[in-house]
């Protein structure tokens, strides 16, 4: 059996791109804690590792990938995919040199496109086609005159980076195949990162078709777009998802300060007459967690609706523009999100989840002492579920979103699937 690995910086990240070989026949499951890398999972294909280096420093960034790369050489993984954010959040440079390092790799291929969400890549800059206000979620990126993001891509990386960085253009994809694969080794004499365009999933297919050509001391890193083509040459027969159907109430938990995470949030209470229970992140800072926390629980359980509750940060709906896990205090607001989480579990019958922010999905897993996420769908681009594995919750329902993730009828659509009969 060959075993994959994917190294995400963020546990969004990790689902997002797991579920993609997840749905091409492959048993994956995220594993929530680096340490755990070697311990749970063994019966599957498919590892997507949740590093958590998203808000670290280079240095620690770089050490914490390089050991996790090596346990994974150690353990005969055939093959290691580096996921990077889209929008570039995160240290993505010193990461891949980090896996290139430990893997002794002679070349890495870059694709950080996902055209089904809106950011493509044209002669190497990113470019993303969404409100401004996402300039504010990556220090990489900027907006410019026409209103769209962007940055250029082997620049970020360089600045990170020892060995080269170097840009396959767009003309050159749309060749294909075993052109394609022949300019990437041709290409790797003068660098051995080589970013490519691409601005549909046409283009992603090129790409993949290529990588299957060339040596085997390459590295792919992207985002979760190029990962749902990685295995389309590969034979796999369909995976057999279980039923979740159950009783009970979906709870979404939103720990992520994303303008497009207020809208689809602000969408869901519309759409469902379910005002939102509102966390007082201030509270939390200034040392109150434990009377906040009780607030909360206190004002769920008033709450009529008992198809759906809604927890959400109270600064969700002043669209500042910035993630909740940006500063060094997010982890306190995540860790009381994830308590809060679990004393609901403890104190009503829940049906699924619903989690938005990455630092919120790993404290929600963490409290609730779950090892790791057993990957079964993709119920919108980018938008992962899957079923926890260990702990109390053991085969409840997941569903993750990263903030800037998905259209503003997201968690309605997300919604309507968790309670068909």
């Amino acid at each position: 059996m060959e075993h994959i690995a994917i190294i995400a910086d963020d546990l969004t990240g990790a689902n997002d791109t797991g579920v993609q070989f997840c749905k091409h026949g492959f048993r994956t499951m995220v594993i929530i804690d680096a340490a755990n890398v070697g311990q749970v999972g063994r019966d599957k294909d498919v590892w997507a590792i949740n590093a958590d280096t998203r808000h670290m420093t280079v240095p620690e960034a770089y050490r914490r990938v390089y050991e996790i790369a090596l346990k994974l050489k150690e353990a005969a993984v055939s093959r290691v995919y580096k996921k990077i954010d889209s929008t570039l959040r995160g240290h993505p440079g010193a990461e891949l040199e980090a896996v290139m390092d430990a893997w002794q790799a002679g070349l890495a291929l870059v694709v950080p496109a996902f055209p089904a969400n809106r950011r493509v890549v044209v002669d190497g800059h990113l470019l993303i086609s969404e409100s401004t206000a996402m300039a504010a979620t990556s220090a990489n990126c900027i907006p410019d005159c026409s209103g769209q993001v962007l940055c250029h891509i082997p620049t970020v990386l360089q600045k990170e980076m020892n060995r080269q960085v170097g840009q396959i253009n767009l003309a050159m994809v749309r060749r294909g195949g075993e052109e394609l694969a022949n300019a990437l080794e041709a290409a790797r004499a003068n660098s051995q990162v080589l970013v490519l365009d691409a601005t549909s999933e046409e283009d992603l297919m090129n790409i993949a078709r290529a990588i299957s050509h060339v040596r085997q001391d390459v590295i792919v890193a992207g985002a979760a777009g190029l990962a749902a083509h990685l295995t389309m040459a590969w034979n796999l027969k369909p995976l057999t998802f279980r039923s979740f159907r159950r009783e009970g109430t979906v709870l979404v938990v939103a720990g992520s300060r994303n303008p497009v995470t207020a809208a689809q949030v602000q969408r869901l209470a519309e759409f469902s007459a379910c005002l939102p229970v509102q966390v007082d992140t201030a509270a939390i800072l200034a040392g109150n967690e434990e009377a906040e926390i009780k607030r909360v629980l206190q004002e769920a359980a008033d709450r009529e609706n008992k198809d759906l509750l809604i927890i959400a940060v109270a600064n969700l709906f002043q669209l500042a523009g910035t993630d909740a896990g940006a500063g060094k205090n997010s982890k306190s607001i995540a860790a009381a999100l994830g308590t809060i989480t679990s004393r609901l579990l403890g104190s009503r019958k829940i049906k699924s989840l619903v989690v938005t922010g990455g630092d919120t999905a790993v404290h929600v897993c963490r409290a609730l002492a779950a090892r790791g996420i057993n990957l079964s769908a993709d119920l919108l681009p980018g938008i992962p579920m899957g079923y926890l594995e260990g702990g109390p919750a053991d085969g409840l329902p997941i569903v993750t979103k990263a903030g800037g993730f998905g259209p503003p009828e997201a968690f309605i659509e997300v919604f309507r699937y968790l309670t068909q009969e």
